[in-house]
Protein backbone atom coordinates (compact mmCIF):
# COMPACT_ATOMS: atom_id res chain seq x y z
CA UNK A 1 0.00 0.00 0.00
CA UNK A 2 2.75 2.72 0.63
CA UNK A 3 4.48 1.42 -2.55
CA UNK A 4 1.45 2.59 -4.44
CA UNK A 5 0.73 5.52 -2.66
CA UNK A 6 4.84 6.69 -3.01
CA UNK A 7 4.62 5.80 -6.96
CA UNK A 8 1.00 7.62 -6.77
CA UNK A 9 3.30 10.51 -5.60
CA UNK A 10 6.15 10.39 -8.05
CA UNK A 11 3.43 9.62 -11.20
CA UNK A 12 1.99 13.57 -9.58
CA UNK A 13 4.91 14.73 -9.62
CA UNK A 14 5.95 14.19 -13.08
CA UNK A 15 2.37 15.08 -14.39
CA UNK A 16 2.75 18.47 -12.61
CA UNK A 17 6.73 18.96 -13.71
CA UNK A 18 5.44 18.03 -17.79
CA UNK A 19 2.54 20.77 -17.35
CA UNK A 20 4.62 23.34 -16.09
CA UNK A 21 7.07 22.65 -18.59
CA UNK A 22 4.74 22.34 -21.41
CA UNK A 23 3.32 25.60 -20.14
CA UNK A 24 6.71 27.29 -20.32
CA UNK A 25 7.61 26.42 -23.84
CA UNK A 26 4.29 27.22 -24.85
CA UNK A 27 5.12 30.74 -23.25
CA UNK A 28 8.26 30.97 -24.62
CA UNK A 29 7.65 30.18 -27.98
CA UNK A 30 4.42 32.53 -27.66
CA UNK A 31 6.74 35.28 -26.77
CA UNK A 32 8.72 34.53 -29.68
CA UNK A 33 6.79 34.39 -32.16
CA UNK A 34 5.63 37.84 -34.50
CA UNK A 35 1.76 38.37 -35.60
CA UNK A 36 1.64 40.91 -38.57
CA UNK A 37 -1.68 41.97 -40.09
CA UNK A 38 -2.95 44.61 -42.31
CA UNK A 39 -2.74 45.17 -45.91
CA UNK A 40 -3.41 42.88 -48.44
CA UNK A 41 -0.68 44.62 -50.70
CA UNK A 42 2.24 44.26 -48.49
CA UNK A 43 1.34 40.66 -47.73
CA UNK A 44 2.89 38.69 -50.32
CA UNK A 45 6.41 41.30 -49.64
CA UNK A 46 6.10 40.81 -45.66
CA UNK A 47 5.62 37.13 -46.06
CA UNK A 48 8.85 36.87 -48.10
CA UNK A 49 10.62 38.65 -45.49
CA UNK A 50 8.93 36.94 -43.18
CA UNK A 51 10.52 33.72 -44.00
CA UNK A 52 13.97 35.11 -44.88
CA UNK A 53 13.76 36.56 -41.32
CA UNK A 54 13.17 32.88 -39.86
CA UNK A 55 15.80 31.62 -41.56
CA UNK A 56 18.61 33.66 -40.04
CA UNK A 57 17.34 33.95 -36.74
CA UNK A 58 15.93 30.12 -35.75
CA UNK A 59 13.04 29.69 -33.51
CA UNK A 60 11.31 33.26 -34.08
CA UNK A 61 7.88 32.71 -36.20
CA UNK A 62 6.49 35.36 -37.91
CA UNK A 63 2.67 34.92 -39.19
CA UNK A 64 1.83 37.33 -41.53
CA UNK A 65 -2.03 37.45 -42.65
CA UNK A 66 -3.79 40.45 -44.82
CA UNK A 67 -7.43 41.12 -44.21
CA UNK A 68 -6.55 45.06 -45.11
CA UNK A 69 -4.88 48.28 -43.62
CA UNK A 70 -8.53 49.09 -41.50
CA UNK A 71 -8.53 45.14 -39.97
CA UNK A 72 -4.58 45.34 -39.35
CA UNK A 73 -5.31 48.57 -37.26
CA UNK A 74 -8.05 47.06 -35.27
CA UNK A 75 -6.19 44.14 -34.12
CA UNK A 76 -3.57 46.36 -33.17
CA UNK A 77 -5.68 48.27 -30.72
CA UNK A 78 -7.02 44.55 -29.67
CA UNK A 79 -3.58 43.59 -28.98
CA UNK A 80 -4.42 40.96 -31.29
CA UNK A 81 -1.48 41.68 -33.53
CA UNK A 82 2.17 43.24 -33.08
CA UNK A 83 2.94 44.69 -36.36
CA UNK A 84 0.67 46.68 -38.66
CA UNK A 85 1.27 46.03 -42.27
CA UNK A 86 -0.54 49.71 -43.66
CA UNK A 87 -1.05 51.17 -47.46
CA UNK A 88 -2.15 54.32 -46.05
CA UNK A 89 -1.42 56.69 -43.01
CA UNK A 90 -3.05 55.87 -39.92
CA UNK A 91 -7.14 57.96 -39.78
CA UNK A 92 -7.71 60.64 -37.40
CA UNK A 93 -10.90 57.96 -36.03
CA UNK A 94 -7.97 55.31 -35.88
CA UNK A 95 -5.81 57.22 -33.57
CA UNK A 96 -8.71 57.92 -30.99
CA UNK A 97 -9.54 54.43 -31.15
CA UNK A 98 -5.97 53.95 -30.35
CA UNK A 99 -6.38 56.13 -27.47
CA UNK A 100 -9.14 54.54 -25.96
CA UNK A 101 -6.99 51.15 -25.95
CA UNK A 102 -3.99 52.72 -24.53
CA UNK A 103 -2.07 52.32 -27.60
CA UNK A 104 0.85 54.62 -29.02
CA UNK A 105 0.94 53.83 -32.56
CA UNK A 106 4.90 54.66 -33.98
CA UNK A 107 4.95 54.96 -38.06
CA UNK A 108 7.63 53.91 -40.27
CA UNK A 109 8.02 54.07 -43.66
CA UNK A 110 9.33 51.16 -45.05
CA UNK A 111 8.97 50.51 -48.28
CA UNK A 112 7.15 51.16 -51.69
CA UNK A 113 5.33 49.32 -54.49
CA UNK A 114 4.21 49.46 -58.02
CA UNK A 115 0.67 48.76 -58.80
CA UNK A 116 -0.05 47.32 -61.86
CA UNK A 117 -2.91 47.64 -63.76
CA UNK A 118 -3.85 44.16 -65.55
CA UNK A 119 -6.54 42.49 -67.69
CA UNK A 120 -6.96 38.71 -69.48
CA UNK A 121 -3.75 37.78 -71.20
CA UNK A 122 -6.22 37.50 -74.22
CA UNK A 123 -6.95 41.05 -74.41
CA UNK A 124 -5.22 42.77 -77.39
CA UNK A 125 -5.15 46.11 -75.73
CA UNK A 126 -1.68 47.21 -75.45
CA UNK A 127 -1.24 50.33 -72.99
CA UNK A 128 -3.41 52.69 -71.33
CA UNK A 129 -2.79 56.84 -70.49
CA UNK A 130 -3.66 57.89 -67.13
CA UNK A 131 -6.42 59.82 -68.56
CA UNK A 132 -8.10 56.35 -70.32
CA UNK A 133 -7.67 54.23 -66.82
CA UNK A 134 -9.18 57.12 -64.88
CA UNK A 135 -12.28 57.06 -66.96
CA UNK A 136 -12.35 53.41 -66.83
CA UNK A 137 -12.05 53.64 -62.57
CA UNK A 138 -14.63 56.59 -62.84
CA UNK A 139 -17.39 54.53 -65.42
CA UNK A 140 -16.89 56.98 -67.94
CA UNK A 141 -15.47 54.37 -70.20
CA UNK A 142 -17.47 50.99 -70.22
CA UNK A 143 -16.20 49.36 -73.45
CA UNK A 144 -12.79 48.48 -75.05
CA UNK A 145 -13.08 49.97 -78.24
CA UNK A 146 -13.74 53.33 -76.45
CA UNK A 147 -9.62 52.94 -75.58
CA UNK A 148 -8.78 51.29 -78.95
CA UNK A 149 -9.32 47.62 -77.74
CA UNK A 150 -12.26 44.90 -78.90
CA UNK A 151 -15.75 45.46 -79.33
CA UNK A 152 -16.63 44.17 -75.36
CA UNK A 153 -17.98 45.56 -72.46
CA UNK A 154 -15.37 46.29 -69.49
CA UNK A 155 -15.84 44.48 -66.30
CA UNK A 156 -13.96 46.33 -63.25
CA UNK A 157 -12.68 44.74 -60.33
CA UNK A 158 -11.66 46.58 -57.30
CA UNK A 159 -9.95 46.44 -54.11
CA UNK A 160 -11.98 47.86 -50.81
CA UNK A 161 -12.86 51.80 -51.50
CA UNK A 162 -10.86 53.26 -48.51
CA UNK A 163 -7.72 50.72 -49.14
CA UNK A 164 -4.90 52.48 -49.66
CA UNK A 165 -4.42 51.51 -53.37
CA UNK A 166 -8.07 52.53 -54.04
CA UNK A 167 -7.11 55.81 -52.10
CA UNK A 168 -4.20 56.25 -54.56
CA UNK A 169 -5.42 55.14 -57.75
CA UNK A 170 -8.33 58.09 -56.91
CA UNK A 171 -5.97 60.74 -56.07
CA UNK A 172 -3.39 59.65 -59.06
CA UNK A 173 -5.98 59.28 -62.09
CA UNK A 174 -9.62 60.12 -60.81
CA UNK A 175 -9.40 63.37 -59.49
CA UNK A 176 -10.16 62.38 -56.53
CA UNK A 177 -13.58 61.43 -57.92
CA UNK A 178 -15.29 57.69 -57.07
CA UNK A 179 -14.96 54.66 -58.16
CA UNK A 180 -18.14 53.60 -61.06
CA UNK A 181 -20.75 52.39 -59.61
CA UNK A 182 -20.59 49.08 -61.39
CA UNK A 183 -17.17 48.33 -59.83
CA UNK A 184 -17.07 44.82 -58.17
CA UNK A 185 -15.19 45.15 -55.06
CA UNK A 186 -12.95 42.61 -53.73
CA UNK A 187 -11.26 41.86 -50.19
CA UNK A 188 -8.15 40.15 -51.38
CA UNK A 189 -5.83 40.49 -54.52
CA UNK A 190 -5.76 36.99 -55.13
CA UNK A 191 -9.13 37.09 -55.72
CA UNK A 192 -8.90 39.90 -58.36
CA UNK A 193 -6.19 38.01 -60.42
CA UNK A 194 -8.21 34.46 -60.04
CA UNK A 195 -11.17 36.12 -61.38
CA UNK A 196 -9.39 38.59 -64.18
CA UNK A 197 -7.72 35.21 -65.43
CA UNK A 198 -11.30 33.82 -66.04
CA UNK A 199 -13.24 36.77 -67.31
CA UNK A 200 -14.72 37.20 -70.73
CA UNK A 201 -15.20 39.41 -72.22
CA UNK A 202 -11.57 40.75 -70.42
CA UNK A 203 -12.30 42.38 -66.76
CA UNK A 204 -9.48 45.37 -65.99
CA UNK A 205 -8.38 45.80 -62.12
CA UNK A 206 -5.03 46.47 -60.25
CA UNK A 207 -2.58 44.70 -58.36
CA UNK A 208 0.72 45.02 -56.03
CA UNK A 209 3.62 44.33 -58.94
CA UNK A 210 4.78 40.87 -56.56
CA UNK A 211 1.48 39.71 -56.75
CA UNK A 212 0.55 40.66 -60.73
CA UNK A 213 4.41 39.75 -61.84
CA UNK A 214 3.97 36.20 -60.29
CA UNK A 215 0.68 35.85 -61.86
CA UNK A 216 1.70 37.04 -65.93
CA UNK A 217 4.66 34.69 -65.17
CA UNK A 218 1.83 31.79 -65.00
CA UNK A 219 0.01 33.61 -67.47
CA UNK A 220 -3.06 34.03 -65.63
CA UNK A 221 -3.64 37.57 -66.33
CA UNK A 222 -1.54 40.78 -68.68
CA UNK A 223 0.15 43.33 -66.90
CA UNK A 224 -0.77 46.82 -69.20
CA UNK A 225 1.54 49.69 -69.51
CA UNK A 226 0.72 53.13 -68.89
CA UNK A 227 1.57 56.45 -70.61
CA UNK A 228 1.61 59.96 -68.76
CA UNK A 229 -0.35 61.00 -72.00
CA UNK A 230 -0.51 60.37 -75.63
CA UNK A 231 2.85 61.31 -76.49
CA UNK A 232 4.51 59.58 -73.34
CA UNK A 233 6.18 56.27 -73.88
CA UNK A 234 4.13 52.80 -72.01
CA UNK A 235 6.01 52.00 -68.63
CA UNK A 236 5.98 49.11 -67.37
CA UNK A 237 5.84 48.14 -63.71
CA UNK A 238 9.18 46.87 -62.63
CA UNK A 239 11.92 47.42 -59.64
CA UNK A 240 13.51 49.71 -62.12
CA UNK A 241 11.25 51.77 -63.00
CA UNK A 242 9.74 51.66 -59.01
CA UNK A 243 13.24 53.02 -58.56
CA UNK A 244 13.39 55.33 -61.03
CA UNK A 245 10.05 56.88 -60.55
CA UNK A 246 8.81 56.49 -64.28
CA UNK A 247 6.48 54.49 -63.27
CA UNK A 248 2.96 56.24 -62.44
CA UNK A 249 1.70 54.36 -59.51
CA UNK A 250 3.69 54.12 -56.81
CA UNK A 251 2.21 53.20 -53.31
CA UNK A 252 3.85 54.30 -50.40
CA UNK A 253 3.89 51.14 -47.27
CA UNK A 254 4.15 51.93 -43.57
CA UNK A 255 4.64 49.41 -40.27
CA UNK A 256 2.77 50.71 -37.00
CA UNK A 257 3.29 49.21 -33.71
CA UNK A 258 1.96 49.85 -30.19
CA UNK A 259 5.04 51.45 -28.51
CA UNK A 260 3.13 50.78 -25.27
CA UNK A 261 3.69 47.24 -25.70
CA UNK A 262 6.20 46.85 -28.37
CA UNK A 263 8.83 43.73 -27.85
CA UNK A 264 12.18 44.17 -29.13
CA UNK A 265 12.05 41.07 -31.31
CA UNK A 266 9.66 43.08 -33.28
CA UNK A 267 11.20 45.93 -33.66
CA UNK A 268 14.76 43.43 -34.76
CA UNK A 269 11.50 42.61 -37.56
CA UNK A 270 10.98 45.89 -38.88
CA UNK A 271 14.38 46.32 -39.07
CA UNK A 272 15.17 43.54 -41.00
CA UNK A 273 12.56 44.36 -43.64
CA UNK A 274 13.22 47.46 -43.99
CA UNK A 275 17.02 46.55 -45.14
CA UNK A 276 15.16 44.13 -46.94
CA UNK A 277 13.20 46.65 -49.32
CA UNK A 278 16.63 48.69 -49.77
CA UNK A 279 18.22 46.12 -51.28
CA UNK A 280 17.51 44.97 -54.86
CA UNK A 281 14.53 42.52 -55.66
Amino acid sequence: MRQRCVEAAILACLSVALLVGSQSAYAQSTERAIRVRGANAMASLCDAWAKDFSTANPGVGVVVAGGGTDAGFDTLFDKAADLVMASRTILVKEMQAAALSDAKPVELPVCREAIAVITHPDNPIKDLTLDQLGKILRGMYTRWNEVGGPEEPITLLTSPQTSGTSLLLRAAVMENDYFSSDAKARDYYHHIIREVSRKKPPAISYAPLRDAARAEQQKLIKIVPLRKDGQSPAVRPSPATLKDGSYPLILALYFYWDEATVRPIVKTFVEFCRKKCESPR
